[in-house]
């Protein structure tokens, strides 16, 4: 298996996304990772997008590629980016959940640069990922099956 690698970046909509344009992205991005064996999380809130990717290097890159020439958002800025040593959203091609803004805000403001690499023993040390992963399980369970 090729070394695992991660990223983590926030974008701003081009435009307040209808439920079914978002329903869009995500059903390709979803059929676009399974198929280079991707994982992750993807947060919309406050028309900004967070999302953290994992996976083999050179398949991240190549989505990571397709997500920056995408129409839906500008101001791309990556956060992180870093082996790491296992997948912290290994059952999620590509989950998704509504967020609010202050949590957007949160996650945006974080010294990401220091987030990775980590394993999962160290997530409860990475503040920001574990802000992601207390944010996602709270709004995946609040979901009511909205989060995928």
């Amino acid at each position: 298996m090729a070394d695992l690698f991660a990223l983590t970046y926030l974008s701003r909509a081009t435009r307040d996304l209808l439920p079914e344009e978002l329903d869009s992205i995500l059903l390709q991005a979803r059929l676009f990772n399974a198929a280079e064996q991707i994982t992750g999380v993807l947060l919309y809130g406050d028309e900004r997008f967070f999302q953290l990717l994992e996976g083999p290097e050179a398949s991240l890159r190549k989505v990571f590629d397709r997500i920056s020439g995408a129409r839906a958002h500008k101001d791309i800025r990556v956060l992180s980016q870093g082996s790491i040593a296992g997948r912290f959203f290994d059952s999620w091609h590509m989950g998704f959940t509504h967020s609010p803004i202050s949590a957007m805000q949160d996650l945006s403001q974080f010294a990401w640069e220091e987030a990775m690499p980590c394993t999962r023993g160290e997530a409860e040390k990475s503040v920001g990922l574990g802000l992601v992963m207390r944010y996602w399980e709270t709004w995946s369970a609040d979901a009511n099956g909205s989060a995928s």
